[in-house]
């Protein structure tokens, strides 16, 4: 991840694969407010090797004190610094020269970035998330409490403690050809068993994938998932559509466990992330809860629901 350091006030910014600085907020990346700087003063790309700039100002660009010849391309050394008006709020420092990455940037180009994983990005941590990112069918998704949206480059992705910015570091159709993103069958075949105690208090799960079981214990969010099971279990024996089983509100759902929204969400992200990590290193999966406009279901999953107090 290569970053630009402001010799003034020591603030970050992280480089796109073609990054431009200047005035124009629609057409720059990193954005200077001097006058004598112009509406697109340099650009930053990556050619695959190197970093390297042009300058395409009317007053200049120096590197190292060098001002630049006009519309050619140069290398950027490790440590540069890059000046491109007269006041130091306008030089900025080369800080790491690395290869474009996909990442979360801390807002305010404070803190360390977050290099993002293709499957699953907890925040701010796994043990209290609140958000999650991740790779799906050639987008960045961003799940969270109210739904599930596209992240675009710049997107601001928040939680209750901090901020980041979503930088897109490479192309989306080169990351949709990662073995990862793309390694199985639409469809895996992958079942969930529960086994609910009769008090209603206890609930294990077993994982049976590709013919496999694993047990994942007794856990809180297991319930969750359950009562899930169940709603699309009882709109499937009234004749639902499947396309309309299974729908709840988020609020609802919270009122039948008797905790708060915040507190289901947590347990969604927390089942997910257990099941995730079960499966086949390599084999797809279908979303576990599936989310729109306040609303969730269990994903289209075959699955058992054995014991338990309620029967539907």
């Amino acid at each position: 991840m290569a970053i630009f350091r402001n010799k003034l006030d020591g603030r970050a910014t992280m480089l796109r694969p073609v990054h431009a600085f200047g005035r124009r907020a629609s057409a720059c990346q990193t954005v200077l407010k001097a006058p004598d700087v112009s509406q697109v003063h340099a650009l930053v790309r990556w050619n695959s090797r190197a970093w390297e700039i042009v300058d395409q100002s009317r007053n200049g660009t120096t590197l190292n004190g060098e001002r630049l010849p006009g519309g050619r391309w140069t290398v950027l050394p490790a440590g540069a610094e890059v000046r491109m008006g007269v006041g130091d709020e306008t030089v900025w420092i080369a800080d790491d020269l690395a290869p474009p990455a996909t990442c979360l940037f801390p807002s305010e180009g404070r803190g360390a970035a977050v290099v993002l994983n293709l499957r699953e990005n907890l925040l701010p941590d796994e043990q209290q998330p609140e958000v999650n990112v991740y790779f799906h069918e050639g987008k960045w998704m961003l799940e969270h409490i109210g739904g599930i949206e596209y992240l675009s480059d710049g997107t601001v992705v928040r939680t209750s403690g901090s901020t980041w910015e979503f930088v897109l570091g490479d192309d989306l159709a080169s990351t949709s050809e990662n073995p990862i993103a793309a390694s199985a069958p639409a469809s895996a075949e992958v079942s969930l068993h529960f086994n609910v105690s009769q008090n209603e208090e206890h609930t294990s799960l077993s994982l049976v994938a590709d013919g496999k079981s694993v047990s994942l214990g007794e856990r809180i969010h297991h319930y969750t998932l359950v009562t899930l099971a169940r709603v699309r279990q009882q709109d499937a024996q009234k004749g639902v559509a499947p396309q309309s089983q299974g729908w709840i509100g988020l609020d609802e759902l919270s009122r039948m466990l008797g905790v708060e929204p915040s507190y289901v969400n947590i347990q969604i992200f927390r089942a997910k992330h257990q099941i995730l990590n079960a499966l086949p290193p390599r084999l797809a999966e279908p979303p576990l809860v599936e989310r729109r406009r306040g609303n969730v279901r269990l994903g289209n999953y075959p699955f058992e629901i054995q014991g338990g107090a309620q029967r539907v």
